[in-house]
């Protein structure tokens, strides 16, 4: 009898072990492991977790014509808006590929066959206008994750059946406790594993687990950083997360189970005379004032990692007037053999030992016409890209100017490739290399035209340009501009979706 009963409480714990084994691919989850970035030619927001807003293939060399569509949805007073982000779907079977924004009030779906750009789909979403819902990235099993934070949660989608025509339809909604993690916002990306690794307004970073739909943990960030929603983040293949703050950079280690503090450098990202410029303002006046470009706003720009996690660096460009700076931070520990630098702004004083290099940008500030830099640099192996941003309303002259700059490992310093004063580029530069060329794009406002340009990536001058018209819905914002599987580029306009051949 004691043998049956020892036999029973065996299989009762082998059941009950079986159960908790079978939770992560709970059948009502859309999501199985393991969990990836969708295998396509831009996933996320620029095109991987390093955010180097580079093509893993070819480019389409130098511009020659484009296509242009008006956007699938209508926002306030019936005007057609598109989101910056503009991620690729992994090509259908028969090659073609689907493109994915996300609007203010949304999801919109167009598809790159036969050599043209169609619209497909639109999903309405529960948002605020002015939510600023724009955070986007695909995975495999043909999904995708967004937010809703006018509700709080994330949405998972996808087609609602193979087809390439298929329209979008919601396969989950995962909650997030307000009271506990805070407000989600736009700005999330992917752990190694697979977990979704997300910010929140009290400057709290949360794992999500996609598969059971859950918080599995959290982090505070240091107190003293002040706020870190302004931009994005990056995630390097030992899961070290990269953010920059008003007044620290700080790195993060996440194992798939824990968060940890790797290290806080502090740095002030808006510069002297802009410690108390605006006190403890909201997210949304801060996002005013860097729309209005006013001085000392921003967290710095979404870094960008190069090299590797042992002696690799993360960039960003800081907010400093009149120039901003291209800064430097060492990934791991500093090298054994250095020596704090001498902080350009205050010579008297050195800067963190985490610091790397600063170099002040020619063509990047927020005097006259210019804005604070925005716009993460793009990376291509240890040269950097980085253009002058001139916010949501250009004139007809704006500023100009887009430079490379490389970070050389050997010297541990910076050196100016080149700086082209003639160009506009009002978004990320993108990077991609066509038949041995390497070429940059971006689209800017010349007079009355607005037009895209592919520059050479060796000299800095101008390839190709494309007339894009007078009208402003081609205007970028911001914006990253992706590369699809076929070579052409597809970015989002104001009131447009554009595609480059």
């Amino acid at each position: 009898m004691k043998r049956n009963i020892l036999l029973l409480l065996v299989l009762v714990i082998i059941v009950a072990y079986a159960d908790v084994q079978a939770q992560p691919n709970d059948p009502s989850s859309p999501i199985s492991e393991p969990v990836q970035l969708a295998n396509s030619t831009w996933p996320i927001f620029h095109a991987n977790t390093n955010a180097t807003a580079v093509s893993p293939n070819h480019g389409p060399g130098d511009v020659q014509a484009a296509q242009t569509l008006p956007a699938l949805t209508n926002r306030r007073r019936g005007r057609p808006n598109v989101s910056p982000w503009t991620v690729m779907a992994e090509p259908y079977p028969d090659g073609s590929q689907a493109v994915i924004t996300s609007p203010n009030n949304g999801l919109a779906k167009y598809l790159i066959e036969n050599d043209t750009l169609e619209p497909v789909s639109f999903l309405p979403l529960d948002r605020q206008f002015l939510d600023f819902d724009w955070g986007i990235l695909l995975l495999n099993h043909g999904l995708g994750v967004s937010t809703e934070q006018k509700h709080n949660r994330f949405v998972i989608f996808g087609d609602a059946h193979n087809s390439p025509h298929a329209p979008l339809e919601i396969k989950a909604r995962i909650p997030i406790n307000e009271n506990q993690y805070g407000q989600i916002s736009g700005h999330f990306s992917l752990a190694p594993e697979g977990h979704l690794i997300a910010l929140t307004n009290i400057n709290k970073l949360i794992a999500v687990d996609l598969t059971r739909q859950t918080v599995i943990a959290s982090f505070d960030l240091p107190p003293e950083s002040g706020t870190s929603l302004h931009n994005s983040f990056p995630i390097d293949e030992t899961g070290r997360i990269y953010l920059s703050t008003q007044t620290l950079m700080v790195a993060i280690d996440w194992n798939g189970q824990d968060f940890a503090l790797a290290w806080p450098a502090p740095y002030d990202m808006r510069g002297p005379g802009c410690e108390n410029a605006f006190g403890n303002q909201s997210v949304a006046d801060e996002a005013i004032a860097v729309a209005r470009g006013e001085r000392c706003t921003g967290s710095g720009t979404t870094p960008t990692l190069i090299g590797n996690s042992e002696t690799g660096v993360v960039v960003i460009v800081d907010g400093h007037a009149p120039q901003n700076n291209l800064v430097a931070l060492w990934r791991d520990t500093p090298p054994p053999d250095w020596q704090p630098l001498a902080n350009p702004a205050r010579p008297e004083h050195r800067l963190h030992p985490q610091v790397a290099g600063v170099f002040t940008l020619p063509f990047s500030t927020p005097e006259g016409d210019g804005h604070t830099a925005e716009n993460s640099p793009a990376a291509l192996d240890n040269a950097l890209v980085i253009a002058q941003w001139a916010g949501f309303r250009p004139s007809r002259n704006p500023p100009k100017g887009v430079q490379r700059v490389d970070w050389n490992p050997g010297q541990r310093d910076f050196e100016l490739i080149w700086a082209n004063p003639d160009i506009h580029f009002n978004g990320v530069p993108t990077i991609a290399c066509a038949e041995g060329l390497c070429r940059t794009y971006g689209m800017g406002r010349y007079g009355r035209n607005y037009e895209y340009t592919s520059l050479d990536f060796e000299t800095g001058q101008a390839s190709g340009r494309i007339n894009l018209g007078r009208r402003q819905n081609v205007l970028d914002q911001g914006n990253n501009h992706a590369v699809a599987a076929d070579g052409s580029i597809v970015y989002s306009g104001q009131f447009a979706m554009v595609r480059v051949k």
